[in-house]
């Protein structure tokens, strides 16, 4: 009975400007629209400066944590309160915040709930593409097989949604909860696929994806430096893993001590941490294409386990 009343349907995906072309990415129950809100208040701002420099890792931090609060204190997979951070009034202020200033964390409060993601991408020779990721949540998942088939359901419930009556995001039955998982294409007119990718890593997701997007993009990055690249992590996010915990603007080992410096100065509680290799840190994958050439180029995250193929 429970398998019948299941609904997944087809949806359209999530599309915002990004430089010259267009980014697309997974609609509710992910966070897909997380990573094109990021896109929607970085688009133009970040192109001309040096990669990793303090301003750019501001502006990174300010509009993670704008979508992180934005999603806490609004969001759940049945609502349209996510398409509210795009209205242009609001996308225009929060842009200014970005640019400028203002703060670098939120103050989300302290409600807890008491890796095991694989991704791959895949492009073929007439640049069709795929970009797949999924999750159990928390290793063994819910721990309960579907009788006959070995396969193991996930608990995306128990990690994505919250204990808090009456939260668009609140835990209850047949909730579809919000989820971290995201996979994003970016594509121009006239040239076809340009980038396709995705990375594990929790709340990390949506502010790792949109920082390899802008190294290719805003700086022409070949895919392997893209994903190789420092990272700078929000944290926490709004996963109710994490609601509560200590702020903390994560830098790892080998930004610019320059940068460091800056975004210390400006009062942001910054913590440098030794890469993420066999960690939480995600494995970035991406596939980009020329648009001139159609020459296919793939890179995959030293982080952890992966591999660019080609046959």
């Amino acid at each position: 009975e429970w398998a019948a009343a299941a609904d997944v349907g087809e949806e359209d995906a999530i599309t915002v400007r990004y430089g010259a072309g267009t980014l697309h990415q997974t609609a509710l129950p992910s966070a897909g629209w997380m990573m094109t809100h990021q896109a929607a208040l970085l688009d133009g701002q970040l192109t001309g400066r040096e990669v990793l420099d303090g301003e750019s890792l501001g502006m990174f931090a300010r509009a993670a944590r704008l979508a992180f609060d934005h999603r806490y204190a609004t969001c759940g997979s049945d609502t349209d309160a996510w398409r509210e951070c795009f209205e242009p009034g609001r996308l225009d202020r929060d842009r200014a915040l970005v640019r400028d200033g203002g703060g670098v964390v939120g103050a989300l409060p302290g409600v807890r709930v008491d890796g095991d993601t694989t991704s791959s991408v895949c492009v073929d020779g007439e640049g069709r593409a795929v970009s797949f990721i999924h999750s159990l949540a928390f290793t063994f998942g819910a721990r309960t097989t579907i009788p006959g088939t070995g396969v193991v359901l996930n608990n995306r419930l128990g990690r994505g949604a919250y204990l808090v009556p009456g939260h668009p995001n609140e835990v209850r039955p047949g909730r579809k909860p919000l989820h971290t998982l995201n996979a994003w294409v970016h594509d121009e007119p006239g040239s076809g696929l340009r980038h396709v990718g995705n990375c594990p890593g929790g709340d990390g997701q949506v502010q790792w994806n949109m920082q390899v997007l802008s190294h290719l993009t805003d700086h022409g990055l070949d895919p392997q430096l893209a994903v190789s690249l420092p990272r700078l992590t929000v944290f926490p996010g709004s996963d109710a893993d994490v609601v509560g915990e200590r702020q903390e603007v994560r830098l790892e080992e080998g930004m610019p001590e320059r940068a460091v410096g800056l975004l210390r100065r400006a009062g942001a509680p910054v913590v440098v941490t030794p890469p993420q290799r066999g960690g939480p840190g995600g494995s970035a994958l991406v596939v980009s294409r020329d648009p001139t050439t159609a020459v296919l180029a793939a890179a995959a995250d030293p982080r952890m386990e992966g591999v660019a193929l080609t046959r």
